[in-house]
């Protein structure tokens, strides 16, 4: 485990050092690929920063709110950056609605923006599977594999390190290889990628929640990426009779 990542004199704080990473990342993946479906990079570089900056404040306010009695004594905690005081569902659904909010605004193309966001996710999903690994969050089954790590003297599939090769992979992949004149099938197979990525990765995860002996996340990853394979069947369907017409 590596609560802080040494560089030079100065010993920064992993979580949050490489949560902003990520958004740096990410961000940088969503306009790059914006050029790709003719859009302007700036838009959508606008588009994630307010996403962002919605979802942040309303996170942290409503901690602030829900633990009042702790704030009005302590306020300046008010102020903390401690990843904890943040409520992540308030957040992630402000976040959702102030980047809706901004399509109509702009009258953007929700598919080509969602086919940039979708490979702009798997960047900065793949950054944060390394914070995942450096501060043992994610942990996989013992091992005694050549590639296993040591984690608590145990060596073990490093599972976070597997999602982050897998949606990198992914990502470059659908950036080069995508087919951005269709930006729909480039979400599907995002969607479909990271579902099976998630399936084939979570075998191998430690502690994890189980229905009957299966692991809920391999559950849901399966519902998912059986959801995308129809999202696709029926969008090539629809093309064929477009065609045909």
């Amino acid at each position: 485990m590596y609560p802080v990542i040494p560089i030079g004199p100065l010993s920064l704080p992993t979580a949050p050092f490489i949560a902003l990473l990520a958004i740096w990342l990410g961000m940088g993946a969503l306009a790059r690929t914006g050029m790709r479906v003719k859009m302007d990079p700036d838009q959508l570089w606008n588009f994630g920063l307010l996403a962002l900056g919605a979802g942040f404040i309303v996170a942290r306010l409503w901690h602030v709110v829900q633990f009042w009695a702790i704030y009005r004594i302590e306020w300046t905690l008010i102020f903390s950056p401690r990843p904890g005081a943040f409520a992540f569902w308030p957040g992630l659904i402000a976040a959702v609605v102030g980047a809706y909010a901004y399509l109509i605004w702009k009258r953007l193309d929700p598919v080509r923006v969602g086919a940039a966001l979708a490979i702009g996710l798997l960047v900065a999903g793949g950054v944060l599977e390394v914070r995942a690994f450096l501060t043992s969050a994610t942990i996989g089954i013992p091992s005694d594999l050549p590639w296993a790590l040591a984690v608590f003297d145990v060596t073990r599939h490093p599972i976070a390190l597997y999602r982050t090769l897998g949606m990198l992979i992914l990502a470059g992949l659908l950036f080069w290889q995508g087919d951005f004149t269709r930006p729909g099938r480039v979400v599907g197979w995002a969607i479909f990628g990271y579902a099976l990525l998630r399936l084939l990765a979570d075998g191998f995860l430690a502690d994890a929640a189980t229905i009957s002996g299966i692991r809920v996340s391999q559950l849901i990853a399966l519902a998912v990426a059986l959801g995308a394979v129809l999202m696709l069947s029926g969008s090539a369907f629809e093309e064929k009779e477009n065609q045909a017409e």
